[in-house]
């Protein structure tokens, strides 16, 4: 009898201790704070995670955004023809009647701005469109610590020259490529240290160059580089590649490749593209 007492005491208390104790990784005790308002505690959130977008509670999870603290977000998109999308997006939070809303106004296409009913959960941040009621959700992700992408930016630095041969083949007229291999092909990088790059890719008797901006996403997964127009004063597209291996010495890029003059000789559909280091004029 007193070992049934004592056993049905322990377990009292053990219900008591974990009665009210939040799940551990839960976003609400993650990102409350008595020293944040909820405007401030949405915003540090947005900025310091990277998110994927589920659209309509479905499972599939393709869309990747990245919030900025100066204003702007890169959402990166992966295609129907498993090529990765680029899109660039403002955004600011604003609050009405004590509720907070997400205000985004896309860049591209025709420059369409939306307002969500913001509400943060364990898993990340829940969204109603006011317009469409469209609902959609951010899921919380980890991001590499700031001296990992900094590492990863160090690495990447420098002149890099393509291990093979970086083109498609083709028999169609209508895709990309051509019908035999390109003598003297090659598709070069060179990423420098003040965030900027060239490309240069071509044949023996074609050369064609673009430059730019360069970055690595928070989560160190994708390089984004942002092309410039021909005048060096705008942005005209910005190419996504995912990193799939790198280190000092190799690297391989994800990529699909797309070009300014858009020569069907130098698209590409997406393909793994390895990259060693080179001396120029070597």
């Amino acid at each position: 009898m007193k070992q049934m007492f004592m056993f049905t005491l322990m377990m009292v208390l053990h219900s008591f201790t974990f009665a009210g104790t939040p799940e551990l990784d839960c976003r609400e005790a993650y990102t409350n704070s008595t020293d944040l308002n909820q405007k401030t505690s949405v915003a540090n959130d947005l900025i310091e995670s990277i998110w994927l977008i589920n659209h309509n509670d479905e499972k599939s999870l393709s869309n990747k955004i990245i919030f900025h603290e100066f204003g702007a977000a890169d959402q990166i998109v992966l295609t129907e023809n498993g090529t990765y999308a680029y899109h660039r997006s403002q955004w600011t939070l604003e609050e009405y009647n004590n509720a907070l809303f997400l205000v985004i106004s896309h860049l591209d296409g025709e420059s369409q701005t939306n307002m969500y009913r913001v509400f943060q959960t364990c898993n990340g941040i829940d969204l109603t469109d006011i317009g469409s009621l469209e609902r959609l959700s951010f899921v919380h992700q980890g991001k590499k610590a700031n001296h990992q992408i900094d590492l990863m930016s160090q690495q990447l630095t420098g002149e890099w020259l393509s291990n093979s041969y970086a083109f498609d083949l083709t028999t169609s007229m209508e895709d990309c490529g051509t019908f035999q291999p390109m003598k003297d092909a090659f598709l070069q990088y060179s990423f420098k240290g003040d965030g900027t790059f060239a490309r240069s890719m071509g044949n023996r008797g074609v050369t064609m160059r673009e430059n730019g901006f360069w970055d690595i996403t928070k989560d160190g997964r994708f390089l984004l580089m942002h092309i410039l127009d021909d005048q060096g004063n705008q942005i005209e597209r910005t190419d996504v590649a995912e990193i799939k291996y790198e280190e000092d010495g190799t690297f391989t890029l994800n990529q699909a490749l797309v070009n300014q003059e858009r020569n069907d000789m130098f698209c590409t559909g997406l393909k793994k593209l390895g990259f060693h280091r080179w001396t120029p004029g070597s």
